[in-house]
């Protein structure tokens, strides 16, 4: 799981004419420009372009363009090119949703393999043990209206009162991304996970853990923010039960579970990750639920599985705020 497939040279510019063809046809541009790009770095000549796409005359005006020496446009400007195009369409193509990066990913993967990176969720502190993980590059690329941040939330552990804890963090939530213009966006994850501490022993009884999530919830609500909640599977039915419903909508971020790994790696630019990702969106993941509320992002691809970035899938936008789903 999570092993890269690196493919040769004739292979790679045999599947990028193929997708930029297709990319025409389907009236992006922009993206068969960058596909095109991909082709001639990796060896293909104009002619073999230009019989891929026989018939089509923008297409073929297209392909002497990116071949002609002093290409106008390097591929990576292709690619900034086309994200953009995607921010400006995404939210009216149904069923398209959004592909974006979170924590500590940076910008050269997160475009890596011509992936989208239509939105960025970054760390915006924790109570200890922080990752200080924030990249600057990869918020100016998704622009400030599609940055969200997320708290790394810690355990009730010994405090007094869980659910006054609960809200103490979301005011330093809220403190801290007010002091950083890149993220525009108004939705406030907490990341619940057992490396920020407080979620052992006998402090962390799942009342005590509802209370506490109930105080940062509320308190993020009340700011005018829209609160959400990343979790993995284990921790949900583990810390909080069946039985728990939050006391305000939330979006619902499920942390991997055990379809992520399963697409194309979205560092390999010779294989489609994005269906095989919204397959399994509409098969299962989507109908996984948590206090109330179904799932809204998920956390298609971790780290640890290599690529060297978490990779996330919404049937949103991510402009602005994500949406509860009840």
């Amino acid at each position: 799981m999570g092993r890269v497939r690196y493919r040769q040279p004739a292979e790679v510019r045999e599947k990028a004419i193929e997708t930029a063809v297709a990319k025409y046809d389907a009236g992006c541009e922009g993206c068969a420009a960058a596909y095109l790009d991909v082709a001639r770095v990796h060896g293909a000549t104009e002619e073999q372009a230009a019989r891929a796409g026989l018939g089509r005359r923008g297409f073929l005006k297209l392909t002497g363009a990116i071949f002609a020496a002093g290409v106008a446009a390097s591929a990576a400007d292709l690619v900034i090119q086309t994200r953009r195009a995607d921010a400006a369409t995404r939210v009216s193509v149904p069923g398209r949703g959004a592909f974006g990066v979170d924590s500590c990913t940076p910008l050269a993967v997160a475009t890596g393999a011509l992936m989208p990176c239509d939105f960025y969720i970054a760390e915006i502190g924790a109570p200890a043990y922080s990752l200080d993980c924030y990249d600057a590059n990869t918020a100016a690329h998704a622009g400030p209206d599609y940055t969200h941040g997320y708290w790394g939330f810690a355990g009730p552990g010994g405090a007094d009162d869980p659910f006054v804890w609960g809200r103490q963090q979301a005011f330093d939530a809220l403190a801290a991304v007010s002091k950083m213009p890149g993220i525009g966006g108004h939705t406030l994850f907490a990341d619940v996970e057992f490396g920020f501490g407080g979620w052992d022993g006998a402090e962390a009884h799942p009342d005590r853990n509802a209370r506490l999530l109930d105080g940062f919830l509320t308190t993020i609500a009340a700011a005018q923010y829209v609160p959400g909640v990343y979790i993995n599977n284990h921790d949900r039915d583990a810390w909080f039960g069946g039985d728990y419903r939050a006391p305000v909508p939330f979006v619902y971020w499920v942390a991997g579970g055990p379809h992520a790994g399963r697409m194309c790696a979205p560092c390999d630019p010779t294989c489609d990750t994005l269906t095989t990702v919204r397959q399994l969106w509409n098969d299962s993941v989507s109908q996984e639920t948590f206090a109330g509320q179904r799932a809204a992002l998920w956390q298609y691809w971790l780290s640890d599985f290599g690529c060297g970035g978490d990779f996330v899938y919404t049937p949103q936008s991510g402009h602005l705020a994500f949406t509860p789903v009840s």
